[in-house]
């Protein structure tokens, strides 16, 4: 089976060998730090204008429930207020879970909403969620998240061709759905799937979507999963598809000073969020050569050397190479970044972000032989 065609050329895209640049809002706050969750959703949205205005082309919207930090849970909601206040970024799922959406046509219609009220800049993005704690708090079967994510990705489909349709899956049924309105966007929606697992990277891959891979995977890592997902597209016979590397990005005077001055942040993001204990980061003992679980507190994690071997973190021309490597081992089509972690103040965040566009981005376009360009 060919896959969909779903992304096409963007009318704002200059040729360029550089990945278009996002940022991700999770809206999270800090309580604990006298910063309540309007605070935040309200500074959020500011960032996404100045992030616009900065350049940024896109902003992506990933999704967890029940998180003391306020994490975003209705990323669909967060990307219409978006919306409603820029003008040119498109709107990202970066990753929604879609097995804790709701009836995957009622997803559809508020996907074509959004869709019309920002002038056809929505992209779908989806995984199947990993967190057992999030099923049960909404008396979902977590064992039957992959083929919850399978049969939203059929109705949505469906849906978004604008025709009367049934569908009569295991999960769920549809009885002559209509989707009204019709999406900007014409054909199949352009669709990002989250795919760690080889059988999960087939599955993108049938469906025509882009790869995306979370922050915590190391670049030679991350590069290896980007090169089997386009073997299986090759072995299909499909057109090469996009790829999205998430990372955490921060520039500063100095690799030290840039270190200390976002360690805070990343500390809440990947000590409580992210821990590993949640996430079942591994790490191969440089010893022994045993793949053992990390800790949080395991004198590695969080260390230099893990954040050198994953993000960009430093002066501009330390970002820049490190950067510049990522490109070299991979074809990347986005790059995203995240700004405005719990507990940053929001001047702060855009100086991140304009430090990115100003700063790290002309002097990558040097090192890969660019010539500049303005921003837009």
């Amino acid at each position: 089976m060919t896959p969909p065609r779903r992304f096409r050329r963007l009318p704002d895209s200059a040729p360029s060998s550089l990945p278009r640049l996002g940022i991700s809002l999770s809206f999270q706050c800090r309580p604990d730090l006298d910063e309540g969750y309007e605070q935040a959703w309200k500074e959020s949205l500011e960032l996404a204008v100045e992030a616009e205005r900065l350049g940024v082309e896109e902003i992506w919207f990933p999704e967890h429930h029940g998180e003391e930090d306020g994490y975003n849970p209705s990323p669909v909601v967060a990307a219409a207020a978006v919306a409603a206040v820029t003008s040119r970024v498109r709107l990202c799922g970066g990753i929604a879970l879609a097995p804790l959406q709701g009836h995957p046509l009622r997803m559809a219609e508020d996907l074509a909403v959004v869709d019309n009220l920002s002038g056809g800049r929505v992209e779908l993005g989806f995984g199947q969620g990993y967190r057992r704690e999030e099923f049960e708090a909404f008396g979902l079967d977590f064992d039957r998240r992959t083929r919850a994510l399978r049969e939203a990705l059929d109705v949505i489909d469906l849906a978004w061709g604008g025709e009367r349709f049934d569908y009569d899956g295991q999960l769920c049924q549809v009885r002559g759905g209509l989707l009204r309105p019709v999406p900007v966007q014409p054909g199949p929606p352009p669709l990002w799937l989250g795919a760690a697992a080889p059988r999960s990277r087939a599955r993108a891959v049938r469906r025509g979507a882009g790869l995306v891979v979370a922050p915590l995977t190391e670049a030679v890592h991350t590069a290896r999963q980007f090169e089997a997902f386009d073997g299986v597209a090759e072995e299909v016979g499909a057109d090469a598809l996009p790829h999205a590397l998430m990372r955490e990005i921060e520039v500063g005077d100095s690799d030290e000073e840039a270190l200390a001055h976002v360690q805070p942040y990343l500390d809440h993001v990947y000590r409580v969020q992210y821990a590993p204990e949640r996430t079942g980061l591994t790490r191969v003992d440089p010893g022994t050569g045993e793949r053992r679980q990390l800790t949080s507190q395991d004198p590695y994690y969080l260390s230099p050397e893990f954040v050198g071997e994953r993000w960009a973190i430093g002066s501009a021309e330390t970002c820049a190479g490190l950067v510049s490597g990522w490109l070299d081992r991979m074809r990347l089509d986005r790059l995203v970044f995240q700004p405005k972690m719990p507990g940053r103040p929001l001047a702060d965040a855009v100086r991140a972000v304009e430090r990115v566009t100003t700063e790290l981005w002309p002097r990558l376009r040097e090192l890969r032989g660019l010539r500049s360009v303005s921003s837009a």
